[in-house]
């Protein structure tokens, strides 16, 4: 037996380099439909992963999200600001993931969202690490799917705006 699906894949990717963007220098967005027939499926997978190092601080940020489902309608939006003109501009990352019904059919399989950090901050200009904060943060879900929909963001900066 054949396995297929019907799929329909929208991507769009922006790279804005070094210049400064409003919200970040990164965005990508990542829309998949998809219908398997006989046990087909499909997997997808997608994670960003940021550092900040000055001589005080060291901060590592990764978010993502991943699926493998039967039927899915679904739609990813990820963007990061790593590069900023001045301190007094945070640093930014954002993961979202909706998962949805496809017309009247409810998505069928497994996803999973998780944002993971590391935070260390020093005093003055010593190397060493005087305080460190880790964070892990996962939310997984499987079955019959009619809305998931998971909203991740992390902000690093002397002003928050």
């Amino acid at each position: 037996m054949k396995k297929f699906g019907i799929m329909v894949i929208a991507m769009a990717m922006l790279l804005t380099g070094i210049a400064i963007a409003d919200p970040g220098n990164i965005e990508a967005t990542n829309q998949i439909s998809f219908i398997g027939e006989n046990g087909a499926e499909i997997t997808s997978m997608g994670n960003l992963f940021t550092c900040e190092t000055t001589p005080a601080f060291c901060n590592t940020i990764e978010a993502g999200s991943s699926f493998t489902m039967e039927v899915v309608n679904s739609r990813t939006e990820t963007n990061s600001r790593f590069v900023t003109e001045s301190i007094n501009n945070p640093l930014t990352l954002n993961h979202n993931i909706r998962i949805d019904k496809l017309t009247d059919t409810p998505s069928s399989g497994k996803v999973t969202a998780f944002m993971n950090g590391i935070i260390q901050e020093g005093t003055g200009t010593a190397t060493d690490s005087f305080k460190s904060v880790e964070f892990k943060e996962r939310t997984s879900i499987s079955g019959r799917i009619s809305l998931f929909d998971k909203v991740m963001g992390w902000e690093s900066g002397i002003n928050r705006v």
